[in-house]
């Protein structure tokens, strides 16, 4: 295996386990309620605490990784994952639960930002590697609803976590690969004029249009397996394992956002970026808004949500890719997913009051907003962002 082989290996590895960890909330979030006594709003409250905590924790390493190697970062964000999960596994209480939240959420919050830079500055088909990046980070999540919630339907949540925290150890073992631990840029270090000809007027759209969609993605991936729940008890009154179908339709609605994000890395190009920016967003965001209680129509709706707002993310991180110079990615990612996550922590919020004064399909249309707020963004915005420098890199 070549090294570049490698480092997609490792990366898309520690995003399936840092993607999970993004949904894992809500997967659980029936079974910790009703175990803990606490209600929707109160937990819609600390998932949004969490977030916050991790986009801050994404913004300080992804900066900090630009300045140090990259591996040290991945490495704690390993550690300090597990740690948090094996807390959450030991808790009886709220604030034994919060706690453990919270640091799971700082471990987590590290890995975007350092993951996906680390992909733009080391390797050569930049957008082929993050295509397989967020096919990792799908195959995780998709595992993930059969994973959490059987284990803890079955036998407890809290063994979820704790099995959990054990499966995210062996990211450390990166470090003993030592070209990887090596790894340089394959550019020559930016001159102080480079560094002055950044564009922020190109930038900040990039970042408003990912603070939109982390919102709404956020948002569905929250409530995704408690609509399904409820869904699916309503429509199958004869089913004997209503957990077991919920994560099953869970995960085949996840899985195809990972496909989306495989094709999403094949499809873009300078030409078809802005497209694959607008459109991706846009439709998923009418699709959002013919959100029903059918069962079956659900599916449908939210599979291919999934998988168009999932088709974006290669186009989305080369957008900034080429917007930035190489030794500010880590900075400008760090801005992108810690902006995303802070914004996208108020679906947690949004959900507590709709669901308490409205209804869950209410909340599900809302969704629709942001992402058609993004397409519009794009639409006006959007900026052919490759340089002359990269251009002739090619």
């Amino acid at each position: 295996m070549n090294r570049e082989f490698r480092l997609n290996l490792y990366l898309s590895y520690s995003h399936a386990l840092s993607d999970i960890m993004h949904i894992v909330f809500g997967l659980t979030l029936y079974f910790v309620s009703e175990d803990l006594n606490l209600s929707i709003l109160s937990m819609g409250l600390l998932y949004n605490t969490a977030s916050i905590f991790r986009g801050i924790s994404g913004f300080a390493s992804g900066i900090l990784s630009d300045k140090s190697n990259f591996l040290y970062w991945i490495i704690l964000f390993a550690g300090l994952s597990s740690v948090g999960s094996w807390i959450i596994s030991y808790s009886s209480d709220l604030n034994m639960f919060s706690i453990g939240v919270i640091v799971l959420g700082i471990g987590s919050g590290i890995y975007h930002p350092v993951g996906t830079s680390a992909i733009t500055k080391y390797t050569l088909n930049t957008a082929k590697s993050l295509g397989y990046h967020s096919l990792g980070g799908a195959i995780g999540i998709a595992l993930a609803p059969w994973f959490f919630i059987n284990i803890s339907s079955n036998y407890s949540w809290e063994l979820s976590y704790f099995i959990f925290g054990i499966l995210t150890l062996p990211i450390i073992l990166i470090y003993i690969d030592k070209e990887i631990r090596n790894l340089k840029s394959d550019l020559k270090p930016p001159t102080e004029k480079s560094i002055k000809e950044i564009n922020y007027k190109k930038v900040t759209p990039i970042f408003i249009y990912a603070s939109l969609k982390d919102f709404s993605i956020s948002g569905l991936f929250l409530m995704l397996a408690v609509f399904v729940n409820e869904l699916t008890k309503e429509s199958i009154s004869d089913i004997s394992d209503v957990d077991f179908y919920t994560s099953l339709i869970s995960s085949v609605i996840i899985l195809f956002g990972g496909i989306g994000a495989f094709a999403g890395g094949y499809l873009d190009n300078l030409k078809s970026r802005k497209k694959i920016l607008l459109y991706s967003c846009l439709i998923a965001g009418i699709f959002f808004i013919v959100t029903t209680n059918n069962l079956y129509f659900t599916i449908i709706v939210f599979t291919v949500i999934s998988f168009l707002i999932s088709s974006n993310d290669p186009s989305l991180g080369n957008w900034l890719g080429n917007t930035m110079p190489k030794n500010l990615h880590g900075t400008s990612f760090a801005f992108m997913y810690g902006l995303g996550q802070i914004i996208g922590s108020f679906s947690g919020s949004l959900a507590g009051v709709l669901l308490n004064y409205f209804s869950t399909t209410i909340y599900f249309r809302t969704l629709s907003l942001p992402l058609i707020a993004a397409s519009i963004v794009v639409l006006y915005l959007y900026k052919n962002t490759e340089n002359k420098k990269n251009i002739a890199s090619k």
